[in-house]
């Protein structure tokens, strides 16, 4: 009996886990970029063995048209590499500006990684007769003048990257990749929103509450007959 209210008050922790994970996925449903959470997936080591991890949904959400020459979306695998205070991040949040300085940084003011480095656009952000045009390879031209090509990275297992917040993600302990065109294509005037898919959310919520309330049903129950049996023992 001790033991079933001991599997049952573990339950009773991971599912309050899987309401967190979901709640989570709820309030960022309008992030650009994000990646959905999983609550708990079973995955199989290299010794066999199957073990419970919370990993990303690597979906693509639906891209969206703004019409902001400086708004980028990814379409297919790959991510922007953004340079924080933290050091180099990835993440598939395209909504982006020149800063005062004249650098192109996301909307936290981090700057976004070309191939040659940080990408800045001097005296030509100054210049409102010259366009700024966004190849779909990332090549990156303010009127004739090419400035840099945006520098996409792809990793193997993107479901198991660590989610630093929001659309960030770590690439500490990741092996990445310098993705080469046509492996992705760029697309200006787009914003990707996030794969969060409401109904599913909300399907999930109303599921994981349930269980927690028949869980603690549960642990009441055997509680109460515990307590019976040790009442008993005493007479």
């Amino acid at each position: 009996m001790i033991k079933g209210i001991f599997l049952a008050a573990r339950n009773l922790q991971s599912g309050e886990k899987h309401i967190g994970v979901v709640a989570n996925n709820l309030a960022n449903l309008n992030t650009i970029g994000y990646k959905r959470e999983v609550p708990f997936s079973m995955v199989l080591d290299a010794e066999g063995n199957l073990s419970a991890k919370q990993i990303n949904d690597p979906k693509q959400g639906e891209m969206v048209l703004t019409g902001n020459p400086l708004d980028l979306g990814i379409n297919g695998d790959g991510f922007f590499v953004v340079e924080t205070k933290f050091g180099e991040q990835i993440t598939r949040d395209g909504k982006l500006k020149v800063s005062d300085e004249g650098y192109l940084v996301n909307q936290v003011g981090d700057k976004i990684m070309g191939k040659d480095g940080e990408i800045h656009f001097g005296a030509n952000v100054f210049n409102a007769d010259q366009s700024i045009v966004v190849s779909k390879t990332g090549e990156i031209k303010v009127g004739d003048t090419i400035l840099d090509e945006l520098r996409i990275i792809k990793v193997e297992k993107p479901e198991e990257l660590n989610k630093i917040g929001g659309s960030y993600f770590s690439t500490d302990g990741v092996d990445i990749e310098e993705l080469e065109n046509g492996e992705y294509e760029i697309t200006q005037g787009y914003l990707e929103t996030s794969n969060v898919n409401i109904m599913e959310e909300m399907e999930s919520m109303i599921r994981s509450n349930n269980d927690y309330q028949s869980t603690q049903k549960i642990i009441r129950y055997l509680d109460d007959s515990l307590e019976k049996a040790n009442s008993i023992g005493k007479v």
